[in-house]
């Protein structure tokens, strides 16, 4: 994301001249107005979408109802008047808590759109996981990309081959932890002062988590530290098991990563953590759901990540973008004339909880006779719980195994289909 590849051609051959990974723009010290600066990345938004009008009829807008997919949304609407959406959930969530749903078709009923919801069936979803990783070549990251590959596969018309979507709106617009939020605020400084801390103790297992989140933000792990907060983003497994079963060391985990993200040492704190999300997790993410668009003769396509706007965005000061919580993307959907009921309701994750999916006898059931070829079955089996990290290692285990016994043992996905069937 946000690099350049050149490719030269010589001798009827393609040779790779150079590669540059992104660097973030120098911050602009100037800029004082939050409202200029989201008037102009709107507009910036606005010339991205506008570069697809000879393809205008193709294109189909992912709206999940959340600030981002409203704000793509409402920009194609407005400029090309398209009014077709679509969203897809979760089989086995619990139709009382689909709040993705209801986001959805609420957004889509106030700026005036046609909303599509696709709901898989759990055979569908099962069958689309196997799909998915064969089309990935490699594990997911994501257990919703597995809908998203159904629902470009099953949902989305032919003809509407341009997925325009919100994915883009990470750490680098504000949307930061509460530890970075809060880092540099006078109450957490007054709060870590040691008495401060002993009081809080006194209040249980609240105040032990209180002095914990106050100590990760007071204090500065070195970037090479495992206990450095940024590590812990996004750790969806357990660290200490992955040393156990695996003996290594805490370091060797995050070894790979910290040198990616070494060269950005110097940044602030913030920028840093933009970069990893950035080139990190995004960056796992959007080749996935690329290839997904691809197999399925789809073209994804993201104005957020518009050069323009990377590029404008970071050179945005943080004292500006921190000075409320998102206030630049809700700042944004106001120049996009998005709702107000929209820009404030609280977030709404595209996650599911454990406790739908990875307990006993739950949804993934079938495929453990599949993961275990690879895994011992005791193993996996004792990650099923509603607790996150163990839920998380036992979707990690699924997903290694399956891959490794399409990429590494080279069985033919229609054995692995079969086998499921036969399990179902």
């Amino acid at each position: 994301t946000g690099g350049e590849l050149q490719i030269k051609a010589e001798n009827e051959k393609c040779i790779v001249k150079s590669l540059k990974h992104y660097m973030p723009s120098i911050k602009n010290n100037q800029l004082r107005s939050i409202k200029y600066c989201s008037q102009k990345i709107y507009d910036e938004l606005c010339t991205s979408i506008e570069k697809l009008s000879n393809s205008k009829k193709q294109i189909a807008p992912i709206l999940s109802g959340g600030i981002d997919s409203s704000i793509i949304t409402k920009i194609c609407q407005n400029i090309f008047s398209i009014n077709d959406t679509y969203s897809t959930g979760y089989p086995f969530e619990n139709p009382d808590l689909n709040i993705e749903k209801e986001y959805a078709l609420s957004a889509a009923e106030e700026i005036g759109a046609k909303h599509h919801y696709y709901e898989p069936s759990n055979d569908d979803y099962l069958k689309g996981f196997l799909e998915s990783i064969l089309i990935a070549e490699e594990p997911l990251h994501h257990l919703q990309t597995v809908l998203l590959h159904l629902l470009f596969k099953n949902a989305i018309p032919d003809n509407k081959n341009i997925i325009v979507h919100g994915q883009g709106a990470g750490f680098s617009f504000g949307n930061v932890t509460s530890y970075l939020y809060n880092r540099d605020k006078i109450t957490t400084k007054i709060l870590a002062k040691s008495h401060i801390k002993t009081i809080l103790l006194k209040l249980g297992l609240r105040g032990e988590t209180m002095v914990k989140n106050i100590d990760e933000s007071a204090t500065n792990y070195s970037l090479s530290s495992p206990n450095n907060p940024l590590w812990h983003w996004h750790d969806f497994e357990s660290m200490n098991w992955v040393c156990n079963f695996f003996n290594i060391s805490k370091e060797e985990i995050i070894k790979r990563r910290y040198h990616f993200i070494k060269k950005f040492e110097k940044f602030s704190i913030y920028d840093i953590w933009s970069l990893y999300s950035l080139l990190g997790d995004e960056d796992i993410t959007l080749p996935l759901w690329t290839k997904l668009g691809e197999e399925n003769k789809k073209t994804l396509y993201a104005p957020l990540y518009d050069i323009n706007v990377i590029n404008f965005v970071f050179s945005i000061p943080w004292k500006l973008k921190l000075k409320k919580l998102n206030i630049l993307r809700k700042e944004i959907a106001r120049q996009a004339n998005i709702p107000e009921f929209i820009i404030t309701r609280p977030k709404s994750s595209f996650g599911i909880q454990p406790e739908y999916w990875a307990k006993k006898g739950g949804i993934f059931e079938p495929i453990i006779p599949l993961a275990s070829i690879v895994m011992n079955e005791k193993h996996i089996r004792s990650m099923q719980s509603h607790e996150l990290k163990k839920a998380m290692t036992f979707w990690n285990m699924l997903n290694y195994s399956i891959w490794k016994r399409l990429f590494i043992n080279n069985e033919n996905i229609d054995i692995l289909l079969e086998e499921l069937n036969e399990s179902m």
